[in-house]
């Protein structure tokens, strides 16, 4: 891997940064991280529709793309800078599920139809999507899901619930796991991937509310909902193919860690200004020490996601990789969050205060980042993939 930037690299990635820093001076008062902040009022929402048209009207949103979709056909490495900027100064716009996830996966997968239809929305930021795979009985057993499609003439009829949906509220569309052959031996073989436009009658969605009662998550029920095939992305009952692909183009994180980044910065800036018994925090060895030791795990998680972002850029991209870097980003993050929350004491646990150091960051931080290692495949299920395919070791029941 060389780590070395071209000058034109350089150049953009300032770029990047210096637009970001600027939009991350509108963010609402209540605004704490980029992805759970951007669900949680319309305030919030708002903002992040904002940003995105920002990025869209600069083409930021499909530089990477083939220049026949309306992208510049920019090498991958350039999606790394984006996401390094928005992380840095928590900055939303990018739609998660849309942009990041379904975009590759209708390049390498969708029809000529599929993407003349999609891309160019998501491009411009006009339409938010959600990812419909979660069931109560299939979290981490994805091949579980249960929610069926029969086919009748030209539409699936959708009938069944998911769960954990990020976004539902707002989403225009979502992209689901579907059974469309309840027979198929083993499970994962009769699952399609098909696009559903949320606003299709017989679809209800109903909150899932934090504790705090934050509202981020929601159930999406499908009654008799009926779907065009034309919707089917790649081959009916092998949409187990084209779900492994996304996921993997979920999970390289960048955006992620250099919220880490940012949060470390924070954290050194308070330490330095913060006195107890007329000493600055920052002189306090042990404090020192822990700081200087997350340093170093937040720099080792950062590499990991640029290996990531650079094997995606030479077509080489594996899912022990994505693993590797979901796993230690997210591990890092709550040893982050459990740091701070101990540095801060009981002013960690204020927000919307003048006592609440860091605008209550961590009040929320705290709570939420447990929610890293569960979400996108839990760590469990992560290092499964690891062993198998990194180690290939056998698999065991």
């Amino acid at each position: 891997m060389d780590f070395k930037l071209t000058e034109e690299q350089t150049a953009l990635r300032n770029e990047f940064f210096d637009v970001c820093k600027e939009l991350g001076k509108r963010q609402p008062p209540d605004w704490t991280e980029v992805i759970e902040s951007s669900y949680k009022n319309d305030e919030c929402y708002n903002y992040h529709l904002y940003c995105g048209k920002e990025f869209a009207k600069r083409g930021w949103l499909s530089r990477t793309w083939p220049r026949e979709y309306g992208g510049a056909g920019a090498p991958f490495i350039e999606e790394a800078f984006f996401a390094e900027a928005r992380g840095y100064y928590r900055v939303p716009g990018v739609d998660v599920f849309g942009k990041q996830m379904l975009s590759p996966t209708l390049l390498a997968f969708g029809t000529e139809e599929q993407k003349k239809e999609h891309l160019p929305p998501i491009a411009a930021a006009d339409i938010q999507w959600c990812e419909l795979w979660s069931e109560p009985n299939a979290g981490s057993d994805l091949a579980n899901v249960s929610t069926t499609g029969t086919r009748k003439g030209n539409d699936y009829v959708l009938n069944g619930q998911k769960t954990w949906t990020t976004g539902a509220h707002y989403a225009d569309w979502g992209f689901a796991l579907i059974r469309t052959d309840p027979n198929a031996e083993p499970k994962h073989r009769g699952l399609s991937f098909i696009l559903i436009d949320m606003k299709t009658p017989g679809i209800t969605i109903r909150p899932l509310y934090y504790m705090n009662m934050s509202h981020i998550y929601n159930e999406v029920f499908f009654d008799d909902v009926r779907v065009p095939v034309r919707n089917l992305v790649g081959e009916e009952n092998k949409g187990w193919r084209v779900t492994r692909a996304l996921a993997n183009s979920e999970r390289s994180g960048l955006n992620t860690i250099m919220e880490l980044v940012r949060q470390l910065d924070d954290l050194v800036d308070y330490c330095n200004k913060t006195e107890v018994n007329g000493e600055p925090l920052a002189r306090n060895l042990l404090i020192r020490n822990k700081l200087a030791g997350m340093a170093c795990e937040v720099e080792a998680a950062r590499t990991l996601a640029y290996r990531v972002a650079w094997l995606q850029s030479q077509g080489k991209l594996g899912a022990l990789e994505s693993s590797a870097v979901k796993i230690f980003s997210g591990e890092v993050g709550q040893r982050m969050a459990f740091f701070a929350a101990e540095l801060l004491g009981p002013y960690a646990q204020v927000k919307s205060s003048k006592w609440a150091p860091l605008r209550g960051y961590y009040e929320e931080r705290y709570q939420g980042c447990f929610g890293a290692n569960i979400a996108m495949g839990t760590n469990e299920i992560q290092r499964n993939i690891i062993a198998w395919e990194g180690l290939a070791l056998p698999r065991m029941r």
